[in-house]
């Protein structure tokens, strides 16, 4: 039961998408912003292995 549970959470998490802005502010004044939706689990996975890298 405990195991079929832990799968579903992951399946949950695994579907879940984040929504990633960026804004760039030229000398000019000029702004710039792009957005994106991106998978909140292969994010938080490229994240991780960045932290161990360091």
């Amino acid at each position: 039961m405990m195991a079929s549970i832990f799968n579903w959470v992951m399946n949950i998490k695994k579907e879940q998408k984040i929504k990633a802005q960026e804004w760039v502010v030229m000398f000019d004044g000029q702004i710039k912003k792009s957005e994106k939706e991106i998978d909140a689990y292969e994010h938080h996975l490229e994240v991780n292995n960045l932290k161990s890298e360091d």
